[in-house]
């Protein structure tokens, strides 16, 4: 089996705000199996990663992982595009993996769990209609009611310690205590005023802290942050590479790895940094509340695997819910993982042709 052909779909028109653009990569070969990645940027993959990629046997993807790796670190380093385009294709190559063997992907990486958990990434964007304290509780209220058990709020807007505090403390009297709840500072904070808000946070049961502090003494704040609550502090969803997330957790202690799906380098990237947040206990949850259809197969592969985020189906800046034929879905905050070789993903051909760019 060799790769033919690359070929790149952008979509537009799908979501909020109309502009945006969803990349999805099919990867051809001559055996008429094709996989799809999405994702990652169609310059780099165009001028730098298909070139490397066609004529090569698809199944062999920690050759053609590393043969990727070492083009965009040349001369300069990869930066995000790079890392994505070697995600979105690293996706697409195991799933004609597991279409050539008939195999799903999550049993090919491991096969470790038949179901994972979702967690509604929707509550607390920038641009939602109503981004009062309020508004954002009612927003959890709507995605419990949809079935999830854990929800994120992002504090885009909200910065201010005591404005972050109110609006947990409303979640949690308005969605009880059984609800995992998690938010995201989106590095907002010092060390010491991380770890001040953490301590407030710690009487509403937090279940993780994202990213609370700033980059300029991560390591050194995220460990006053450590010592201040019982919540999981987590992170690492820019950084891509084994070393940067090796030097989080020994450095700073990082207690939950996120690095995304994509900027990870996909499944091979991730297979690797599982099994090193495994040698120190440490749960992964891939970052990419946009690719639920693909983070599900990492997530349920390792063991140490805990949870997809995911942006509920009835919010508009995701596309996971509409792209597929028949669609994919999370049912009660869950995903059954199914017997169907690869991704067990197929594009919808009609909602495709409607909004390809033209």
């Amino acid at each position: 089996m060799k790769i033919t052909a690359i070929e790149t779909i952008i979509i537009r028109g799908a979501g909020t705000p109309p502009a945006r653009q969803w990349p999805v990569h099919l990867v051809h070969t001559d055996d008429g199996i094709s996989g799809i990645g999405r994702g990652g940027n169609r310059d780099v993959i165009d001028n730098s990663l298909a070139a490397l990629l066609i004529g090569q046997d698809p199944r062999r993807t920690a050759l053609l992982w590393e043969r990727m790796y070492e083009a965009v670190w040349q001369p300069h380093g990869p930066g995000r595009a790079g890392m994505t385009s070697i995600g979105a294709l690293d996706i697409a190559l195991w799933d004609i993996a597991g279409k050539a063997c008939g195999q799903p992907v999550w049993r090919l990486l491991g096969g470790y769990a038949e179901e994972v958990e979702a967690y509604a990434d929707g509550a607390g964007y920038a641009d939602a209609p109503d981004q009062s304290t309020a508004g954002i509780a009612a927003r959890v209220e709507e995605c419990v009611a949809n079935g999830y058990r854990a929800v994120k709020i992002h504090m885009y807007e909200a910065t201010e310690p005591a404005e972050v505090i109110e609006r947990v403390r409303l979640t949690r009297e308005r969605v009880g205590p059984d609800i995992k709840l998690m938010v995201d500072i989106h590095r907002a904070w010092d060390g010491a005023t991380a770890a001040a808000t953490a301590c407030s946070l710690e009487r509403y049961g937090l279940y993780w802290i994202e990213e609370p502090v700033r980059e300029d003494d991560e390591f050194h704040a995220m460990r006053m942050v450590n010592e201040a609550t019982s919540a999981m502090v987590s992170g690492g969803e820019g950084e891509g590479t084994l070393y940067g997330i090796r030097d989080l957790i020994v450095h700073g202690g990082l207690q939950m790895v996120q690095t995304d799906i994509l900027v990870g380098g996909g499944y091979t990237g991730l297979l690797r940094l599982a099994a090193l947040a495994r040698a120190y206990h440490l749960p992964i949850s891939p970052h990419g509340a946009q690719y639920p259809d693909i983070n599900c197969h990492l997530v349920a592969a390792v063991p140490n695997g805990l949870i997809v985020p995911a942006c509920p189906a009835d919010d508009d800046h995701q596309i996971w819910s509409r792209l597929y034929e028949p669609g994919f879905a999370v049912e009660g905050g869950r995903i059954r993982m199914t017997e169907e070789p690869g991704l067990g993903l197929t594009l919808d051909t009609g909602f495709v042709d409607r909004h390809r760019a033209r």
